[in-house]
């Protein structure tokens, strides 16, 4: 599937939030879009977008300081395991990386295996669980870190 990535725009995210809504039962306003497109210097918001001009996924970072902190992640589930996904996280912390981030946290449900595998394959480890952190069923949060050496290891690939 041939795409490209780029940041993300006030245009696309109507589409942005489909995807956000059909892949998760806790999924931002739109609203919350718009402020990190429009407002937030923070963050660091791309799409991934097809041939076709239709949006595949999206992520969301905010770059603190030293600090890339994911905030939200998803790919539209006909575009999922094709390599999209990987694809954005590695651009995001890319990106931050060369805003002056050292070190990326993020949160991610106990229950989502797939995620935790894109991220632990990515070089994050689980430092610590945030216990009936989601407020839908009280799952679990695991808070994952990606440490400034392989954080590196990940900008160098």
């Amino acid at each position: 599937m041939n795409y490209s990535i780029r940041p993300m725009q006030s245009t696309d995210i109507p589409e942005v939030f489909e995807i956000d809504k059909a892949s998760a039962v806790l999924y931002w306003p739109e609203r919350s879009y718009h402020f990190e497109v429009e407002q937030n210097e923070a963050s660091r918001p791309f799409v991934a977008v097809g041939s076709d001009g239709k949006i595949l996924g999206f992520i969301v970072f905010w770059l603190i300081i030293d600090e890339a902190h994911l905030a939200n992640f998803a790919v539209c589930a006909k575009a999922r395991c094709m390599g999209i996904g990987r694809a954005l996280l590695n651009h995001g912390l890319r990106v931050c990386y060369e805003g002056g981030a050292r070190i990326s946290f993020l949160e991610v449900r106990a229950g989502n295996a797939p995620a935790i595998h894109l991220y632990e394959s990515t070089g994050y480890h689980t430092e610590s669980i945030r216990k009936q952190y989601y407020q839908d069923n009280h799952e679990d949060a695991l808070l994952m870190n990606l440490d400034p050496e392989e954080y590196e290891e990940v900008v160098r690939n």
